[in-house]
């Protein structure tokens, strides 16, 4: 009997410090918030991006170092397997892309895609092809 009542007093003891720890408001002066990072979805830009000058109107159309990026890997990735070794890196709309494809198809599909992107000046492929290993 004893130890059921121990045991009740243990559980309804722990409930009641968890309970009060949580449900009331320290009366204290809550501690000033940190600066947070800035929160953004994958494909917007860091920073707010500034207005184009109005000499210049279709710099409000130029794509993005960024979105160009998103934009070819989507289209190296419709073939997963081909394009899971391919890097895509872009500055200032020139691509270069790298690493290893599984065939000559596959790096000149991942080319091809580059250049199919708006905003791209140029494309540089230096990916390695895999050549299967052959066995006698």
């Amino acid at each position: 009997m004893r130890v059921r009542f121990l045991f009740r007093s243990v559980i309804v003891t722990a409930t009641l410090a968890f309970f009060g720890g949580c449900a009331f408001p320290s009366t204290d002066k809550p501690a000033p918030a940190e600066a947070q990072p800035a929160m953004r979805a994958m494909g917007q830009p860091v920073a707010s991006p500034a207005s184009p000058p109005a000499s210049n109107p279709r710099a409000a159309d130029e794509p993005t170092d960024e979105t160009i990026g998103f934009q070819i890997r989507r289209l190296v990735n419709t073939d997963p397997i081909t394009g899971a070794g391919i890097i895509i890196e872009v500055d200032d709309g020139n691509v270069t892309l790298r690493g290893t494809a599984l065939n000559r198809a596959a790096a000149w599909r991942a080319e091809g895609a580059a250049h199919s992107v708006k905003g791209v000046k140029s494309v540089v492929n230096q990916i390695i092809v895999n050549a299967p290993s052959v066995m006698h």
